[in-house]
C-alpha cells in the first residue's frame, strides 16, 4: 500500500508526457546598440514571420503584443521592432518574439541583455 502512494505521489509530481507537454524550441540572436536605440537582430528567413512580443525588465517594465491577424516580416540581419518600448540605462532585459512560418514548426526568438549606461 506504502509503495502505491509513493508511486500516485511521483506520478502526479511529474505529470504525464504528452503532445501538449512540448516546449517551444527557441533560438538566440544577438542585441546591438544602432543610432542610440536597441537593436535586436532578426534571424528570420523569408517566409518567416513574427506573431507576438514580449519585452521584460528586472525592474517590472513590460510590453507584451500579439499580431496573429497581422504578422510582420523583418528581413534577416536587420532590426526587429520593439514597438516604442522604452529601454532604461543599467537594466536588465528579456526579449521573445513569437515566429512562424508554413514551412516549419513555431519557435521563440529570444535575446537577454542589459542595456549600457551612457
Amino acid at each position: 500500500m506504502k509503495n502505491r502512494i509513493w508511486l500516485a505521489t511521483i506520478f502526479l509530481l511529474t505529470g504525464c508526457p504528452g503532445p501538449g507537454d512540448r516546449m517551444i524550441d527557441r533560438k538566440f540572436t544577438t542585441v546591438s546598440i544602432k543610432d542610440k536605440q536597441v537593436c535586436v537582430v532578426s534571424p528570420l528567413e523569408p517566409q518567416q514571420r513574427i506573431t507576438a512580443i514580449q519585452i521584460n525588465s528586472d525592474t517590472n517594465d513590460s510590453l507584451h503584443e500579439i499580431f496573429d491577424d497581422k504578422p510582420i516580416y523583418v528581413p534577416k540581419g536587420e532590426c526587429l521592432p520593439v514597438f516604442g518600448f522604452r529601454f532604461r540605462f543599467g537594466v536588465r532585459y528579456n526579449v521573445a518574439y513569437g515566429v512562424q512560418s508554413k514551412r516549419s514548426a513555431p519557435y521563440l526568438v529570444i535575446a537577454e541583455f542589459s542595456y549600457p549606461k551612457e
